[in-house]
């Protein structure tokens, strides 16, 4: 059987992740940046967010500054 509904006009934190391409976990820290939007509910289950909004955001999302460990071949240099 095949999903044909559309998609949910509100999402949580995991289908942030699935929207965005990452882990919950790391949703939840993007999630908590000044430049993400704000949330619209907070329910029992935890926040949500408007889907478009959080599809917007991510066009403006500089995946390029990731933090983390540099690469061995930065030390190097």
């Amino acid at each position: 059987m095949t999903n044909t509904q559309p998609a949910a006009e509100h999402v949580g934190v995991t289908e942030i992740g699935e929207i965005l391409g990452v882990s919950r976990q790391r949703a939840n820290k993007l999630v908590a940046r000044p430049d993400f939007p704000a949330p619209v509910a907070q329910t029992k289950a935890g926040r949500v967010w408007e889907r478009a909004a959080v599809v917007e955001w991510e066009k403006s999302w500089d995946r390029s500054n990731v933090g983390g460990r540099p690469p061995k071949n930065a030390a190097q240099q």
